[in-house]
């Protein structure tokens, strides 16, 4: 047996034990006729409402690796222009390829996807990274997964981590915190095949179907001991994220301000595309606010400076307004010219969160 972390050949028997020791949520046993299916109890497993399974996923993989992935995901804040083209995956990013622009970005890590071109690359990519202390997130169509509630239900991009491989068995040790939540083993072939769908867009699901995984895996690689924590690299941070989502690299609300603009537009031209594109594209957002939110509380507890937590909670407000956003876009298909008015009304309000939050941060830097 070769522990995650030393070197192995792709044909060795490449596994790892999970230790999760922060406190965090049990998952209930998993749904769905596998028989293998194994409740996620033996150590707690992180999850938050607000997020997606892109930013779980990492906060499992740096967690792994020794790092306090709350400040690694959360120091940063930015609101990135939403592309033309919003893929209709769980995982969808506007950052794109460019991940690293959005997630760590104080901090020495490399975030790159991998696009193996067949199963045995595929697999060989994976093994190799376990072999290099790497914990691959791989793309995979639920449909195909016995342990998700959408087993030959419905098809849907989403991501999970693959923590080792058994030879003798054939079989992955799969981790996806995602509720129901698994940790356990999967037959090679099966997650092959989840892996290499085409995601149809069939009509099962309006968000996350019609663009395949394509075999894609994540390599998420730390290049450095994390920083410290300390009111001088948290004030730059800060001083950073503000100057930001005020618009000086190009992104920002400035750039939300025109969308919410152009949206009645957009529906009236195509119809309820543009509102399920608002649907996908309001996750990412709301996530990283709900991320930003939490550093910020536990800075405040961490350094002794409350004015933090005050920033804390009124970022927080503005994840939770992105609610009203994503859930009147989700509804609108049947009228979307009304369900565009919506958006544009809840858009209004979530602006002004933003720009109380940033005046509330602005306020933190100079008095505890």
């Amino acid at each position: 047996m070769t522990v995650l972390g030393t070197p192995a050949s792709v044909t060795e028997d490449v596994t790892e034990n999970v230790t999760e020791d922060v406190p965090g949520p049990v998952s209930t046993t998993p749904t769905g006729p596998y028989s293998g299916a194994v409740p996620v109890t033996s150590s707690p497993a992180w999850y938050d409402d607000l997020c997606s399974c892109l930013q779980v996923d990492l906060v499992h993989v740096l967690r792994l690796g020794g790092w306090d992935p709350l400040q690694a995901l959360g120091s940063g804040w930015r609101l990135r222009a939403v592309p033309e083209d919003c893929e209709p995956v769980e995982f969808f990013h506007p950052a794109g390829e460019d991940l690293a622009s959005s997630f760590g970005i104080y901090h020495p890590l490399s975030l790159r996807w991998h696009r193996p071109g067949d199963d045995a690359e595929a697999h060989e990519q994976v093994v190799a990274a376990l072999a290099d202390g790497i914990v691959p997130v791989v793309a995979v169509d639920n449909y195909h997964l016995p342990f998700r509630p959408a087993y030959h239900d419905v098809h849907a991009g989403h991501l999970l981590m693959v923590t080792g491989y058994d030879p003798g068995s054939r079989a992955y040790r799969i981790l996806d915190p995602m509720p129901p939540a698994y940790r356990g083993p999967l037959p090679r072939e099966v997650l092959e095949r989840s892996r290499s769908s085409a995601n149809p867009d069939d009509g099962s699901d309006p968000f996350f179907a019609g663009s395949g995984p394509a075999r894609r895996w994540l390599e998420v690689r730390r290049e450095g001991p994390q920083p410290e924590l300390t009111w001088s690299w948290l004030r730059t941070a800060l001083e950073t994220n503000v100057r930001s989502l005020r618009g000086e690299e190009g992104d920002g609300l400035p750039s939300l301000a025109a969308y919410f603009d152009s949206l009645p537009a957009a529906v009236a031209a195509e119809g309820a595309a543009p509102l399920l594109r608002t649907y996908r594209i309001g996750w990412p957002a709301q996530a990283e606010a709900g991320l930003h939110a939490q550093f910020l509380a536990e800075a405040a507890r961490r350094l002794g400076r409350f004015r933090l937590a005050e920033a804390g909670r009124a970022v927080e407000l503005v994840s939770h307004s992105w609610t009203g956003v994503r859930i009147s876009a989700a509804h609108g298909e049947e009228n979307p010219g009304e369900a565009a008015r919506q958006v544009v009304e809840h858009g209004r309000t979530l602006l002004r969160g933003y720009e109380a939050a940033l005046h509330a941060v602005e306020s933190a830097l100079d008095r505890p």
